[in-house]
């Protein structure tokens, strides 16, 4: 369905913009990848709203995709099985918030070191859709490490933040989950 409506808009973006055939698969996919994104945020929104886990949504939207657009990892062969991976990962992430609270300091302990060293052993992970350089490897691997030291700190800032509530464990959870997917390449 997807594929669809994204061919028929790359179609008509050809043709008003007198675009090569080359042009058009890069609209196809871009707009694919829109789509997607857009469903899948919409779901995980209507999800939040229904478990009244908006402030987690945000938190695991920050954690896992901060750390996921350099560490990479694995990635789902269709669009269904995305958005039901996407919704179960931050089922688990946001929901760990309400029956996990008392052992909230050692998820984020423990989520934090195991963060830490996956990515600082396994990133970046690439995948078939997203092949790096050499140098691309060396600046993401970089980048990564970065990202994760921040997200750790961040976390350990959430966690003091006593208006925050629990949501540094969906935060430790977040990067946790995301790191698991560094294994799968």
């Amino acid at each position: 369905m997807i594929n669809k409506i994204s061919a028929l808009l790359s179609e008509e973006i050809k043709l008003r913009l007198n675009s090569s055939d080359n042009e058009k698969e890069i609209y196809a996919y871009s707009i694919e990848v829109l789509i997607s994104l857009f469903i899948n945020l919409i779901i995980l929104s209507f999800t939040a709203y229904i478990l009244k886990k908006q402030a987690e949504l945000i938190i695991f939207i920050v954690f896992f995709s901060g750390l996921r657009s350099y560490a990479g990892g694995y990635h789902a062969k269709t669009h269904i099985e995305c958005m039901a991976l996407s919704l179960c990962l931050f089922a688990i992430s946001a929901l760990s918030t309400t029956y996990l609270t008392e052992y909230g300091e050692v998820i984020l302990t423990l989520g934090i070191m195991f963060s830490v060293i996956m990515v600082f052993i396994l990133a970046p992970a690439e995948s078939e859709n997203k092949p790096l350089s050499k140098k691309q490897r060396v600046k993401y691997k970089k980048i990564s490490r970065i990202i994760v030291i921040l997200l750790s700190v961040s976390a350990v800032c959430l966690y003091f933040i006593e208006a925050a509530g629990c949501v540094y464990i969906t935060a430790a959870m977040a990067m946790s989950l995301e790191s698991v997917s560094l294994l799968k390449q």
